[in-house]
């Protein structure tokens, strides 16, 4: 089958760039806001930019993290990124692997938006280890399988090889090899998402991550994420190619994928609970202390407010309720459980960490100080992200709004498959 330019961009891509930010006198006023919301964006890119090149140069002096806490902010955004794209793939592949041809509308523009959101995940973990090239240089000439971090790049590069083909394919009409590929993405999804909660819960040292429940919960959080971002990409596309109105073959669609998202939703809530069960059983030391703080100390905002309460109670609310026939209620639902799961990443890296390995009393009885930008917690580890670390962090949420919106219009990805 021949293969032309043509089957992958549309015509006069500058002409279409250059109108996504210039507002013209004739712009209807949403599309002026969403033209002034993309030039905001690209500032903060732009920011975020300079926020990775000091994080690269300067090293972990410009990060927040010490030697008791070494992963921090930018190891949570890069998991945040990853299992989203990952969830991503097993959503989107109810389509043209299973069959459903609801989804099938869908899957060019799912497999663009998780090769583009794990490539910014891959640069942000990049921004925060000193010598990327040479970790990856090592991983080739001197690999060491009995680590879970060395199949994460094996599994994650292979996932991304996958559906690379699986975009190609589908954009040049190839259905068959697209429906092989799309298997081994979901394949090698499943297996770099559960590695990646192995990384964690294979620490016999942090009892907080340690055990076989992590490589399910990310899983389970990753079709929480995948759900999510489905609905919000087919919502806004056409609030702002179909003058704010959803398409009528789009109804269904986000309907039933506020359905997955509610069901994914109450999955992940079940396993949060029995989590914190777990956590509070037996005083088990350690585990209870860090738990404890969770539920009742430090981090009682950032899990009962965003965690909880934003990302899966008013959610699950909503999509359970009457309101969940109405698509700007079903995208709000599925707004907040985006920003929800970036805190789940960010207090699951954190609290792993929470208690020390070390005594914080010395040999003479004396404690252990911090200076800022530390605040003491009594008995705990403390940790406060720098400003690289959260200008790092915005950048790389608006290169994956620019790069999707970006790439819709250039590329051929809203045609729908055979």
């Amino acid at each position: 089958m021949a293969v032309s330019v043509d089957s992958f961009v549309q015509p006069d891509m500058g002409r279409r760039v250059s109108r996504l930010f210039r507002v013209q006198p004739g712009d209807a006023p949403h599309l002026a806001r969403g033209k002034h919301a993309l030039q905001f964006f690209l500032l903060v890119l732009a920011v975020g930019v300079v926020a990775v090149l000091v994080a690269f140069f300067r090293g972990h002096e410009a990060l927040g993290t010490t030697d008791q806490v070494p992963w921090g902010l930018l190891i949570a955004t890069y998991v945040f990124f990853v299992v989203s794209g990952s969830g991503l793939c097993l959503v989107s592949s109810l389509g043209h692997v299973f069959g459903f041809k609801l989804f099938i509308p869908l899957a060019k523009q799912a497999i663009f938006l998780a090769l583009l959101i794990l490539s910014i995940g891959f640069a942000v973990i990049a921004s925060e280890l000193e010598y990327p090239f040479r970790l990856a240089l090592y991983a080739v000439i001197s690999p060491n399988p009995k680590a879970p971090i060395w199949w994460m790049g094996v599994l994650y590069g292979g996932y991304m090889l996958f559906i690379s083909a699986e975009l190609i394919f589908l954009m040049t009409e190839q259905h068959a090899r697209a429906r092989i590929a799309g298997i081994l993405s979901i394949l090698t999804a499943l297996a770099a998402c559960s590695n990646l909660g192995g990384v964690f819960g294979l620490l016999h040292a942090r009892p907080y991550w340690y055990g076989p429940f992590l490589p399910i919960y990310f899983i389970a959080t990753a079709l929480i994420c995948g759900a999510a971002l489905l609905i919000i990409i087919t919502y806004f596309t056409d609030y702002f190619e179909n003058d704010r109105k959803l398409r009528p073959e789009h109804k269904r669609l986000v309907e039933v994928l506020g359905k997955l998202l509610a069901l994914f939703i109450g999955i992940v809530i079940f396993f949060t609970v029995w989590k914190m069960l777990a956590g509070l059983y037996g005083g088990h030391y350690h585990k209870f202390e860090v738990t404890s703080e969770v539920l009742t100390g430090s981090l009682f905002l950032s899990f009962w407010g965003f965690e909880m309460m934003i990302g899966l109670f008013i959610s699950f609310g909503i999509l359970l309720s009457s309101r969940r026939k109405d698509p700007g209620f079903v995208v709000l639902a599925a707004i907040l459980p985006m920003l929800g799961i970036f805190f789940v990443r960010y207090n699951f890296v954190y609290t792993g960490q929470m208690f020390p390995l070390r005594s914080m009393v010395g040999k003479l009885g004396e404690t252990f100080s911090y200076s800022p930008p530390f605040k003491e917690v009594e008995g705990l580890m403390p940790y406060t992200p720098s400003a690289v670390e959260l200008l790092v962090v915005l950048g790389a949420l608006a290169a994956a709004v620019l790069g999707y919106v970006v790439g819709s219009r250039i590329l051929r990805l809203q045609q729908g498959a055979k």
